[in-house]
């Protein structure tokens, strides 16, 4: 299973997550996506676990009841492998190689940085284009990952007798995003940051005009924020979750819960900046985009400005999209949907 495949007809992305199942299929073209079907289902605690599939049964029953409530007609999708379990560097190759002689190359190049046996992973790579610093050279950007977790992904879409055409980086597909809207990069002056905040654990990419220069994943999600409400007002984590997709939270939300939490970000937000500030040339960014399901809380971006006193950002990854499907309900989830609907971009031309 290929990483990185020519464009084809449009698919579904799945997004499997330690939550919940985000699913979004796009029609159309690049130029003019259309979103056709979408839908979010919550997972059993423990389907998903560490990044991975932990029950493929669980997950199935979910993933295949999700499909039919969202109106999901297509058969081809598109999965995200967390960039946790991924390896990725840039080489530099000579660009007079043949396809064959630079897959040759590469798989040599691999044996040097990948801590598994070669027959255990799953190598991929694109050329990303010239050199700026050979000018013989092209830059080849390597993918690897263990195989046993890619044929997890494979067996599970295949037993529901649908069709994996493309296994991809959830890393990637949000960048994806990025790159499709040139409304959200135009007048950008140095790097942008996107911290995407999943249920356990969030992860913060650094892109320039060209291709990610920084990632790093860290220990703080959306958990942190279900924990704050759960010891706010003695609930449950089920009556957690309601308070917090409800349209009329208690009278003191905001101050009692969402104001800690917004603390709580800036706190690791500002930890994960500077570790890339102590790791490259760079001392400031252009700002900071939020993706992820706490992206939906009213007023989080405007909150987190201030705190940071930089420029804050919600992504909408359907800004530049025509909804067909529910476009009123869509509001509220569509900074979690961003790296489903990343990975239905993949077929579009």
């Amino acid at each position: 299973m290929k990483l990185f495949n020519p464009k084809s007809k449009a698919v579904v992305g799945i997004d499997i997550g330690t939550h919940s199942i985000k699913v979004v299929e796009t029609a159309g073209t690049r130029a003019n996506p259309q979103v056709v079907a979408w839908g979010v289902a919550p997972l059993p605690v423990g389907a998903f676990s560490e990044n991975s599939i932990a029950n493929a049964e669980l997950i199935a029953d979910t993933l295949s009841g999700l499909l039919v409530s969202s109106g999901v007609k297509g058969t081809d999708m598109a999965v995200a492998i967390s960039s946790s379990h991924a390896i990725t560097k840039v080489l530099g190759m000579p660009s007079t190689l043949s396809e064959v002689d630079l897959e040759e190359q590469i798989s040599i190049e691999a044996l040097h940085f990948i801590p598994y046996p070669i027959d255990e992973v799953n190598l991929d790579f694109e050329v990303l284009g010239p050199s700026t610093s050979n000018s013989e050279e092209n830059e080849v950007l390597l993918v690897a990952c263990r195989r046993s977790i890619v044929e997890d992904y494979i067996d599970l879409i295949e037993d529901l007798e649908l069709n994996l055409k493309y296994v991809d980086i959830d890393t990637y597909a949000l960048e994806r995003v990025y790159r499709s809207q040139g409304s959200m990069a135009a007048g950008a002056n140095g790097p942008v940051a996107i911290f995407d905040i999943g249920s356990a654990s969030s992860h913060l990419m650094i892109l320039d005009v060209e291709r990610v220069l920084y990632s790093r994943h860290q220990n703080f999600g959306a958990a942190q924020l279900v924990k704050l409400v759960r010891k706010e007002y003695g609930v449950s984590a089920e009556e957690a979750e309601e308070i917090l997709n409800s349209s009329q939270p208690p009278a003191d939300f905001v101050q009692s819960v969402q104001e800690p939490f917004v603390e709580m970000l800036r706190q690791e937000v500002s930890r994960a900046l500077q570790f890339f500030y102590s790791s490259s040339s760079f001392s400031n960014i252009d700002s900071v985009i939020l993706s992820g399901a706490c992206g939906a809380l009213v007023g989080i971006g405007g909150d987190l400005e201030v705190k940071l006193r930089s420029k804050v950002t919600v992504i909408d990854p359907f800004a530049e999209a025509t909804v067909l499907s529910r476009k009123d309900a869509i509001i509220a989830k569509a900074p979690s949907l961003a790296i489903a609907y990343g990975l239905s971009l993949r077929g579009l031309k």
